[in-house]
C-alpha cells in the first residue's frame, strides 16, 4: 500500500519537473530569438548556427567550412560572428530602453516641465540607435560571407620595389575596426549612460501611480521602481562594456598597421 502514493509523488514530481523544463526551453528559445545570439563553437557549428538564422548558399557555405579549417580561418569567422552577437546585443538593449522610455519614464513631468515630445525623442533616438546596430549587424554578416580581401604582393619588381598598393590595402582593412570602435565608444557607451541618467530621472510609470487607487499605485510604483533599477544597472554595465569593446576594437585596428611594409 504505501508504494502507491510513493508512486503518485514521484509521478506528480516528474510532471512538474517536465513542465518547467518546457518553460525553461520557451524562455531560453524566447530569449535567443529577441537577442538573436549565435552559439559559438567549432567553425563548422558556428556556421551551421549562422544558416539558421540567415540563408548561406551551398557554395558560400563551402567556402567558408574550408576557409575555417585553418587557424587564421578559424579566428576570421569567430571574430565576425562576436561582432554580429555584438550588434544584435546592442540593438535588442536600445529596443529595451525605448521600451522603458515609453512606459515608465517621464522626465518632463519628473522635472515639473511641460514637454510631452521629450518622451517621443527619446524614444526615437533609441530605435535609431537599435536601427543602427542592426545595419552594423547585417554589415557584419555580409563580411563574413565575403570572406578576408586578399592583399597583394609586398613587392614587385623581382622583390626591389615596395608594392603601394600592398600598403593601401592594409590601411583600408583597418578601417572596419575604427568605425567599430569609434561607434562603440561614441554612439553605444555614451546611448547606454544618457540612457541611465535619463531613467534615473525620470522614472515613472506612464500613468502616475497617485492617479491610480490603493493598492494599484502601490504596486505599480514598486514595479516601475525594481524594473527601472534593473533597466539602469544594465545600462551602466553596457556602458561599460562598450568601452571595453572600443579599446579591443582599437587594438586590432593597431594591429592590422603592424603589418605594413615600410
Amino acid at each position: 500500500m504505501p508504494a502507491e502514493p510513493q508512486r503518485l509523488i514521484e509521478s506528480a514530481t516528474a510532471s512538474r519537473f517536465a513542465v518547467t523544463r518546457s518553460w525553461i526551453n520557451r524562455v531560453t528559445t524566447w530569449f535567443n530569438r529577441a537577442t538573436f545570439r549565435i552559439k559559438r563553437g567549432t567553425p563548422a557549428e558556428t556556421l551551421e548556427e549562422v544558416g539558421r538564422r540567415w540563408r548561406l548558399e551551398p557554395r558560400q557555405k563551402q567556402f567558408l567550412l574550408q576557409f575555417g579549417a585553418s587557424k587564421p580561418g578559424a579566428a576570421f569567422i569567430d571574430e565576425k560572428v562576436q561582432a554580429i552577437n555584438r550588434a544584435a546585443f546592442h540593438r535588442s538593449a536600445f529596443a529595451l530602453n525605448a521600451l522603458t522610455h515609453l512606459v515608465f519614464v517621464d522626465l518632463a513631468a519628473q522635472l515639473t516641465m511641460s514637454l510631452p515630445a521629450l518622451k517621443a525623442v527619446a524614444v526615437a533616438a533609441n530605435l535609431l540607435l537599435a536601427l543602427v546596430a542592426h545595419f552594423e549587424m547585417r554589415k557584419n554578416f555580409r563580411a563574413l560571407v565575403a570572406g578576408p580581401n586578399a592583399l597583394p604582393k609586398k613587392r614587385r619588381f623581382l622583390g626591389l620595389m615596395a608594392n603601394p598598393k600592398y600598403n593601401r590595402a592594409v590601411k583600408k582593412s583597418s578601417k572596419p575596426h575604427a568605425k567599430a570602435a569609434w561607434k562603440e565608444k561614441s554612439l553605444y557607451r555614451l546611448g547606454y549612460f544618457i540612457n541611465a541618467a535619463t531613467i534615473f530621472l525620470g522614472s515613472q510609470f506612464i500613468i502616475a501611480p497617485d492617479h491610480l487607487v490603493f493598492p494599484f499605485g502601490f504596486i505599480t510604483g514598486k514595479i516601475t521602481g525594481l524594473f527601472s533599477t534593473l533597466v539602469i544597472i544594465f545600462d551602466v554595465w553596457r556602458g561599460v562594456r562598450a568601452g571595453e569593446d572600443s579599446r579591443l576594437a582599437r587594438e586590432r585596428e593597431i594591429a592590422v598597421y603592424r603589418h605594413l611594409d615600410i
